[in-house]
């Protein structure tokens, strides 16, 4: 997939997201960072697409997010539809030892707005919650938005079917894939069907439907991925 076309699907499923969650109540406001972390997970199409967003060719920035990928930070073991195909196979899936980190995005600014919103990972636009995040410690959200979420990941990753997942940093800052690479990011996966739980089953079919029939040209989302209804 040449990432121009890649880049116009990606919008897309940004796109139909964003249209499918605009009546939800979210606690989330500019300024709310708590999610904000050195533990987000990306592919490499869209940490392509974040190079596009503006403040991208600021020195200072790209800076920034290389200090911050010499420190500690998360990084996945499988993608997720590694560990989806192995759940739906009846398996356990690879080990994941590496624990989640303490530390701020480096794409944010000093009042707690990222730099490169409009071209943010989903990963990112995915994190509502219902409550304000900084309160709990966590944010807060309804079962099937947690499922459809996860459903839209490993959507993601099919999408690029030759790149690779990994920290957001370590995409960054990684200009090719390598041998020396894989401990930092690991293969994408074709799409083994969702996790779905049978309560969850109908309203999940709906939305999928809605997201699936997003225009993309003259085409629609359905039109670039496996036929699973």
């Amino acid at each position: 997939m040449a990432p121009k076309d890649g880049f116009e699907i990606l919008q897309a499923v940004y796109a139909a997201y964003d249209e499918l969650m605009a009546d939800s109540r979210f606690a989330c406001r500019p300024g709310c960072a708590t999610c904000c972390s050195v533990n987000v997970v990306v592919t490499s199409l869209e940490a392509d697409y974040l190079r596009q967003a503006p403040a991208w060719s600021d020195a200072r920035l790209v800076r920034a997010v290389e200090e911050a990928a010499r420190r500690p930070r998360y990084i996945p073991a499988a993608s997720t539809n590694l560990v989806a195909a192995c759940c739906l196979a009846g398996r356990e899936p690879p080990p994941d030892p590496s624990p989640h980190r303490p530390g701020s995005c480096p794409l944010l600014d000093g009042r707690g707005l990222c730099r490169v919103y409009d071209h943010r990972p989903f990963a990112c636009r995915s994190m509502g919650s219902r409550t304000v995040c900084a309160e709990g410690g966590e944010a807060v959200m309804a079962p099937l938005h947690f499922t459809f979420n996860l459903a839209l990941c490993q959507v993601i990753e099919h999408l690029d079917p030759d790149g690779r997942t990994g920290n957001l940093l370590d995409m960054l800052t990684c200009t090719e894939v390598a041998p020396s690479f894989p401990p930092l990011l690991v293969a994408n996966r074709p799409l083994p069907g969702f996790l779905v739980p049978p309560e969850e089953a109908q309203r999940f079919r709906a939305m999928m439907k809605r997201f699936l029939d997003r225009p993309v040209g003259s085409t629609t989302l359905a039109d670039h991925l496996p036929r699973l209804f």
